[in-house]
């Protein structure tokens, strides 16, 4: 997933540099409509309200949760879903093309089994026109009481562990559309 959207936001880059006449920037100022896939901030729709430079943005979706369990000496892979609330803010730090910004954002989860939980990431974003971006987001997302309270939601048993990344900590990425009315 990670290699994709790094090719998707690399694709765009190199678009902006060889246009022959660049359009001047896009302004987006007020509401953005978000599309989202990926576990970064779930597979689903939100809304988002700022410009190029700050903003917030809030999405919520399903999200998917494959682990590692490790009962005793054996381990096998499970899948879990869920679904995830996910408010950002987001400053943009450089702007390498016109059209093209990079950025960090922080946010706040809320995870339908692990709980509450801390979004920390960065952002590229590509103007594909006066009304449409795509913007890849990846970071890091911690839950303090993911594992204990899936334990509880699933009613595994409490020697249930998990391999690394596991239910507390984990790095993902998202791909999205935002469009501009």
């Amino acid at each position: 997933m990670i290699r994709i959207a790094m090719v998707v936001l690399a694709v765009g880059l190199a678009g902006a540099a060889r246009a022959a006449e660049p359009e001047p920037p896009p302004e987006h100022r007020g509401l953005s409509l978000l599309l989202n896939a990926g576990q970064y901030s779930a597979f689903g729709a939100g809304l988002g309200f700022g410009n190029r430079t700050v903003g917030v943005r809030a999405s919520a979706g399903w999200s998917p949760l494959l682990l590692v369990e490790e009962q005793g000496s054996s381990s096998s892979l499970k899948f879990y879903s869920s679904w995830m609330v996910a408010p950002d803010v987001y400053a943009r730090l450089l702007s390498p093309q016109p059209t093209s910004d990079i950025g960090a954002q922080a946010g706040y989860r809320y995870d339908s089994l692990l709980g509450h939980g801390l979004a920390v990431g960065g952002y590229g974003q590509i103007a594909l026109s006066r009304s449409l971006d795509a913007n890849v987001s990846i970071g890091f997302l911690v839950y303090p009481d993911g594992e204990n309270r899936l334990k509880r939601e699933k009613n595994l048993p409490s020697s249930t562990g998990y391999s690394f990344p596991g239910p507390n900590f984990s790095f993902v990425a998202s791909v999205g559309l935002a469009f501009f009315p």
